[in-house]
């Protein structure tokens, strides 16, 4: 993610992951406990409503990850860690396995 412009949402709040790397870019992170409505019942009904119109743009195919275009395999894996660290790619870098 690009120094100062990246914001991480994430459903996804417990685990071993380091949150250092964001802000070393100065990136902002939010968290969402997505459990909570369905373990307490409070705000179940908007959570709903949510994960609905969520799954209405998923579908319609408007939610797309930016992909950065250039592609790299193992072979390349190292080429693909330099553009990350360097924070020139165009977006989410992918490395072929299937190779």
């Amino acid at each position: 993610m690009r120094t100062y412009q990246g914001h991480v949402v994430s459903a996804l709040g417990w685990g071993s992951h380091s949150l250092a790397p964001l802000s070393f870019r100065g990136a902002t992170y939010s968290g969402v406990f997505t459990l909570l409505p369905m373990l307490t019942g409070r705000g179940r009904e908007h959570h709903g409503e949510i994960l609905r119109e969520a799954a209405t743009l998923a579908d319609a195919g408007a939610l797309r990850p930016r992909l950065d275009s250039r592609r790299f395999t193992l072979d390349t894996v190292m080429d693909a860690h330099a553009l990350v660290a360097g924070a020139t790619s165009d977006g989410k870098v992918v490395v072929d396995v299937d190779g």
